[in-house]
Order: C-alpha cells, then sequence, then structure tokens
C-alpha cells in the first residue's frame, strides 16, 4: 500500500510540476502581449512573485484558456490529496 502511496505523491509532485510551467506560460504570454507595459518596470535579475489572480481580468483568450487548465489541475491536485489523505508538508510547491 505504501507503493500506491508513494506513486501518487509522485504523480501530484508531477501534476505541480505541470502547473506551474503552465502558470509560466501565463506570464509569458502576458508580459509580452496584454501586460507588455510592465516590462519595463521589472528590472533584469529583479524577482516579482506573480499570482494567478493578477491575469484573471486579462482580455487574452490563449491566458485565459491557460489560467483554466491551471485551475482544473490545482482542484484535482486537491482531490488526490484529500482522497489519499496526502498532506501538504509531503508535497513540494516550489517546483
Amino acid at each position: 500500500m505504501e507503493n500506491n502511496r508513494n506513486a501518487i505523491v509522485t504523480a501530484i509532485q508531477d501534476l505541480i510540476i505541470c502547473r506551474n510551467n503552465i502558470f509560466d506560460n501565463i506570464v509569458n504570454i502576458a508580459m509580452s502581449g496584454e501586460m507588455n507595459h510592465l516590462a519595463d518596470a521589472i528590472d533584469i535579475g529583479e524577482k516579482y512573485n506573480f499570482k494567478l489572480n493578477h491575469f484573471r481580468n486579462l482580455e487574452d483568450e490563449n491566458v485565459n484558456a491557460l489560467i483554466r487548465i491551471v485551475e482544473y489541475i490545482e482542484s484535482h491536485i486537491l482531490v488526490l490529496m484529500d482522497v489519499n489523505g496526502i498532506d501538504i508538508t509531503e508535497l513540494n510547491f516550489d517546483d
């Protein structure tokens, strides 16, 4: 049973990585399009922590489609965690 649990934790970690990659694409698309005015406001090497809410009101349908995919992944991560009794401390959300 422990092997099954480990496989589920691995699957969730993979979903987290996928979610983060898609989020990076949201940032890149928005910054090269509708939010390009912010590109000059952030210096090279400077780090800014965007949240999904920063992109929710954009008109770009590509961004909106990717937001829906991120939300879908996030909701299913939570379902997998709940169904399998996996605690947030067992996962790495920084990947």
